[in-house]
C-alpha cells in the first residue's frame, strides 16, 4: 500500500498537468509552471523506481560494484550540489569542513558511495524543519575514512533507533504522517557501505534534538597508495578550475540505429539523437533491426533492453 501510494503521487501531478498542457487553456506562465511540475515528479518516481530496483539487487545479490580509487571530498561535494537547491527551497543551511590535508583514499565504487552521502543528506534536509543546518565533515579516523553527517532535525526516538536501518521502517508509519518516501533510502545506505566494507551508525540525543550519522570507510593499502592519492589531488584541484558547463559532444555524420517497442521512448531517443546532429533510423522490434542489419552496418546501436 505504501509502495502504490508513493508511485502514484507523483505520477498523479505527471498526468494533470501533462492533460492540462495538452488542453492548451493554460497562460505562458503557467505553461512553464506545469513543466517545472512534471519535471520534478518525474525525477522523484524515477527515484523510487531506482531505490525499489537496488533493493532488489540486494536481496538478489545481483549488486555489483566497479571498485576504484575514490576521492571522497570529491564524491560528497558532487551529492551536496545536488541537494542544494532542496536545501535552499527548505532554507536550510548546508556546510562541507573536509579535513583537506587528508589525501587518503577508499577502494571503492564512486556512484555507489555518492548514493550512500546523497540519500544521508537528502535525509537529513527532509527531517529539518526550515531554518536549521545540515554539517558534512571529512576525516581519517585510524586506518579508516570517516564521513559524519549531522542535523538539527527532528531527531530519532530510542525505540526507533535500532530499526532506523531497515527496509520499509518508518518512524512515523500512519497514513496521515508528514513526510512522504518508502523507507529505503538508510537500508540501501547500510547494505552499499557494508558491501565496500564499512560501517554505518546512527546516533540522535532524543526526539527534536537532531541525528548525526557515521560511515566509516576502510582506507585503500599497497604501494600505488601514495601515487593513486597524489593523482586525486591533482584530479580535485582540475575539477575545481573547470568549466560548470562542458559542451556536449556532437554526434555529426554518425550513424545510429534505435530499437525500441515503445513509440513515445523511440521517439524521444530519436529525436535527441537528431538533434546532437546523428542520422538516425529507429525501429519497433528485433525483426525489423535485423531485416535493416541485412543492408547496412549503423556506427551504433542504442536498444531497449526489455523489447517485447
Amino acid at each position: 500500500a505504501t509502495v502504490s501510494h508513493e508511485l502514484r503521487t507523483p505520477l498523479n501531478a505527471i498526468m494533470g498537468w501533462a492533460r492540462m498542457l495538452g488542453s492548451k487553456q493554460l497562460p505562458p506562465d503557467r505553461a512553464s509552471n506545469a513543466l517545472a511540475i512534471i519535471d520534478r515528479n518525474a525525477l522523484a518516481l524515477a527515484h523510487i523506481i531506482d531505490d525499489l530496483l537496488d533493493v532488489t539487487r540486494i536481496v538478489a545479490g545481483t549488486l555489483r560494484l566497479a571498485p576504484q580509487a575514490v576521492d571522497l571530498v570529491a564524491v560528497t561535494q558532487a551529492a551536496l550540489d545536488v541537494v542544494r537547491p532542496l536545501a535552499m527551497t527548505k532554507n536550510v543551511q548546508l556546510e562541507f569542513s573536509p579535513d583537506l590535508s587528508a589525501i587518503e583514499i577508499v577502494s571503492g565504487d564512486a556512484e555507489r558511495l555518492q548514493q550512500v552521502i546523497l540519500n544521508l543528506l537528502t535525509n537529513a534536509i527532509k527531517f529539518t524543519a526550515e531554518g536549521g543546518r545540515v554539517d558534512v565533515f571529512i576525516a581519517p579516523s585510524n586506518d579508516h575514512m570517516e564521513i559524519r553527517v549531522v542535523d538539527t532535525g527532528q531527531g530519532l526516538s530510542p525505540d526507533f533507533l535500532p530499526h532506523v536501518f531497515e527496509r520499509f521502517r518508518q518512524a512515523d508509519g500512519t497514513p496521515t504522517r508528514r513526510h512522504s518516501g518508502l523507507g529505503l533510502g538508510l537500508a540501501i545506505v547500510r547494505e552499499l557501505v557494508e558491501l565496500h566494507g564499512g560501517t554505518v551508525h546512527a546516533a540522535s540525543p532524543g526526539l527534536g534534538r537532531g541525528a548525526t550519522f557515521t560511515v566509516r570507510l576502510p582506507i585503500s593499502a599497497g604501494e600505488a597508495h601514495a601515487g593513486q592519492a597524489a593523482a586525486l589531488v591533482e584530479r580535485r584541484f582540475a575539477a575545481s578550475t573547470a568549466s560548470p558547463m562542458p559542451r556536449l559532444p556532437r554526434l555529426d555524420k554518425l550513424r545510429i540505429l534505435v530499437v525500441d517497442d515503445d513509440a513515445d521512448g523511440r521517439t524521444l531517443t530519436s529525436l535527441v539523437l537528431t538533434q546532437a546532429g546523428a542520422s538516425v533510423k529507429a525501429v519497433g522490434s528485433v525483426r525489423e533491426a535485423l531485416q535493416l542489419l541485412e543492408g547496412e552496418r549503423p556506427d551504433v546501436l542504442v536498444s531497449d533492453i526489455g523489447l517485447a
